[in-house]
């Protein structure tokens, strides 16, 4: 089909939708070619097959797009592939609360079949995003398909760097305030900063403002907080006030540096230190990511359980 695609054969590539058995997705192309009216819903496609279906679309719109195929056309193929972008992160983000009741990640249930996940449909979001965003009246649209994209990144965030899934979250919020959703944006951005502030910080009272706080975040951890604090105070005009932290690499320049002028050791035997003994109250059970209050966060933001 693609080949038919590229050499403009419109006719040819109607007959071979129309004898395609194995995609909804054919059908209703062959049907927007042939001038009839297109509407999807809920049912307009089975929710075990939309990732297929997104990732079939994909591959021919992209054909579609560099083709002499009319604007019209195309603008009706991509409404409905924004469309099924969006049942399909539902469904998947449904799956990802189910799985995670049974306590287990999505990811870890690809052995059955109604719990299949691709991966690369969050790479294929964003090249439909890419794609859209270089065409006219599209932002709803690339609104629609960040917001998307954000609930896939929330579904399968086991196998993505917290960082990335934050870059998914700023890209959902920026395209948001960009159609106007200006307070859902704010909420969006106010989320971030809670979720890439230090562990120190979320663990502190606050009782001393003045305290010092062990930054253990990332460099590209700390760029998404920056980021979203810098939109949060632009958008709604609110300064943030930063509590007192010290970079985890700071503080160890400082810890060399003391070390280097510590004085020469007295000339008279010391008392070795004591052994600590462990605290009783300390559990062996290993520190937990911060990433599932990421993503619970995530979820109640698109109002999902």
């Amino acid at each position: 089909m693609i080949e038919l695609i590229q050499q403009n054969k419109f006719e040819d590539f109607k007959e071979a939708l129309k004898n395609s058995e194995d995609l909804q997705i054919h059908e209703y192309i062959y049907d927007i070619l042939n001038d009839q009216k297109v509407e999807i819903n809920d049912e307009s496609f089975s929710p075990y097959g939309y990732q297929i279906e997104f990732l079939e679309g994909l591959q021919l719109f992209k054909a579609l797009e560099k083709s002499e195929i009319s604007p019209d056309y195309l603008k009706q193929f991509s409404n409905l592939l924004v469309h099924l972008a969006f049942l399909m992160s539902a469904h998947v983000q449904s799956l990802a609360g189910e799985a995670m009741s049974q306590g287990a990640y999505l990811t870890d249930l690809g052995h059955v079949y109604r719990f299949k996940v691709y991966p690369e449909i969050r790479d294929g979001i964003q090249e439909f995003m890419d794609l859209l965003q270089t065409r006219p009246d599209e932002a709803k649209a690339v609104a629609n398909l960040a917001a998307a994209k954000a609930k896939v990144s929330s579904s399968i965030g086991n196998i993505l760097e917290k960082h990335e899934i934050g870059e998914d979250m700023l890209q959902f919020a920026e395209h948001f305030q960009n159609v106007g959703e200006t307070e859902m944006a704010a909420r969006i951005y106010q989320g971030i900063m809670n979720d890439f502030e230090c562990e120190s910080v979320k663990l502190s009272s606050g009782i001393i403002p003045e305290a010092r706080h062990v930054d253990d975040r990332t460099e590209k951890e700390i760029e998404i907080f920056s980021k979203a604090k810098a939109k949060f105070e632009k958008l709604t005009g609110q300064k943030v006030q930063e509590p007192n932290r010290v970079h985890i690499k700071e503080n160890q320049q400082r810890q060399d540096v003391a070390e280097s002028v510590v004085p020469p050791a007295p000339s008279q035997p010391q008392e070795p230190l004591q052994p600590q003994k462990p605290n009783s109250s300390e559990s062996s059970t290993p520190p937990q990511s911060s990433k599932p209050g990421l993503l619970n966060k995530i979820k109640r933001i698109f109002g999902k359980n």
